[in-house]
């Protein structure tokens, strides 16, 4: 990845071609029956009544939070998606920089992030922001993609895709904590969970094999490398049947801590 490379550019252009397969991926990407949007939900207190979804996408954080007493803001910057998100959910939604939300200070009880943290960057002052809104007490939890804790026979599937890409799918920020510890200090939050899960996608058609494709983001990739990918895939459904790909994810919480301090405790 050459330095200096405009990740802004590269994501409008992505999901203003590709609304709503983030979506479509991790729906039906599962654990247990469960999604890492219910998942990440469950972080959440039922208390909370005012909560911030950030990149919310087409909503589907929006509508696993939903509570009759509950308002799930969305803020997201790509028009493409909230239009999805406005047709399929409740709201409100809004067009916005994570970095500057048209929020008031200390005005609400959580902010989640499904999958939003590993692109709105730089991490310190994402940390900073969502501390200024959050009241004390208040929550931030957000998943990341990640490698453990998959299991070694995982990473045979995993491998032949990006054997083929010739290359990993790319995130302007980083997906492991070691990434985030340096950006709370100062922001006044302070870690309290980094959880880690296993969820799987079948793979069963071609049309399953574009659809994980072509979610992953991969600026320096081809379209004869991701073709190969797909094609590769399609023949081992064709040979053995169902593929499942595993994608590991974590779970991580940070509180507002009620009594202001400048280091947060890590």
């Amino acid at each position: 990845m050459k330095k200096g490379f405009d990740w802004g550019a590269y994501l409008a252009a992505f999901h203003a071609a590709r609304p709503g397969i983030t979506e479509e991926v991790l729906s039906r990407t599962l654990s247990g029956g469960h999604t890492s949007y219910r998942w990440l939900a469950r972080a959440v207190s039922p208390r909370a009544q005012v909560v911030v979804d950030l990149a919310c996408g087409s909503g589907a954080m929006g509508r696993e939070l939903a509570l009759a007493d509950r308002t799930v803001l969305g803020v997201d910057l790509a028009e493409s998606e909230l239009r999805l998100a406005d047709a399929r959910g409740d709201g409100p939604f809004i067009c916005a920089d994570a970095l500057n939300l048209p929020l008031a200070d200390a005005s609400v009880d959580a902010v989640v992030s499904s999958m939003g943290a590993v692109v709105i960057q730089p991490a310190r002052a994402l940390f900073t922001e969502v501390g200024r809104v959050l009241k004390p007490g208040g929550i931030f939890a957000f998943t990341a993609p990640t490698v453990l804790p998959l299991h070694p026979r995982d990473f045979a599937t995993s491998l032949g895709v990006v054997t083929r890409l010739r290359s990993l799918p790319r995130f302007p920020g980083p997906t492991e904590v070691t990434g985030y510890v340096d950006a709370l200090v100062g922001t006044g939050l302070r870690k309290v969970e980094d959880a880690r899960e296993r969820y799987h996608f079948e793979v069963s058609s071609p049309e399953d094999a574009e659809l994980i494709v072509g979610a992953l983001y991969l600026p320096t990739t081809s379209q004869k490398r991701r073709d190969a990918a797909v094609n590769w895939l399609v023949d081992r459904t064709i040979k053995e049947g169902p593929v499942r790909i595993s994608i590991a994810m974590r779970r991580f919480v940070v509180l507002k801590q009620p009594v202001a301090t400048r280091d947060a405790e890590l």
